[in-house]
């Protein structure tokens, strides 16, 4: 019995071993899951838009004015007027860029609400336009419409 005693200091050393091993293993195993599980940020495009409306033909003017060209099947045009929204499909846009994949620097959007949605539009009513992209669901970009020519809002996509 006094052998064993004596003998019995290598088997907390071994067991202390083990115990280390295993809570690495599982330190590492839960830090790995963690990193490859994440998908990463969204990829959302940057690009500087202008837009005007022109009250008298019910139309609104979008144009590209600098940054990433954005393929047309991957965003959306989302139209607040007075309050009542509207969606320009990534089909229409397509139709309307003259059936072009992507939407470049000066290329010029023009969507009649009237024709598109029944809507008319007069002087001072509140536009607000939204590009969706859409496969994170972010905004791409968003501007108020006036009757004037006018450079986008300040608002940068995050």
């Amino acid at each position: 019995m006094k052998k064993l005693i004596k003998n019995s200091s290598a088997v907390s050393d071994v067991m202390g071993e083990v115990l280390m091993t295993t809570i690495s293993v599982l330190i590492l195993s839960s830090i790995a899951v963690f990193v490859f599980s994440y998908d990463g940020a969204a990829d959302i495009p940057h690009t500087q838009v202008k837009g005007w409306m022109n009250a008298q033909d019910d139309t609104i003017y979008l144009v590209n004015s600098g940054g990433e060209f954005i393929d047309t099947e991957s965003f959306e045009i989302a139209v607040n007027i007075n309050e009542h929204r509207s969606i320009y499909s990534s089909s229409q846009i397509y139709a309307n860029l003259g059936n072009r994949n992507l939407w470049k620097l000066g290329d010029t959007i023009e969507i009649n609400t009237f024709g598109e949605w029944g809507i008319d539009i007069k002087e001072g009513d509140e536009i607000n336009v939204y590009l969706i992209d859409i496969p994170s669901k972010g905004i791409i970009h968003n501007l108020k419409i006036s009757s004037e020519y006018l450079e986008a809002s300040n608002w940068t996509a995050p």
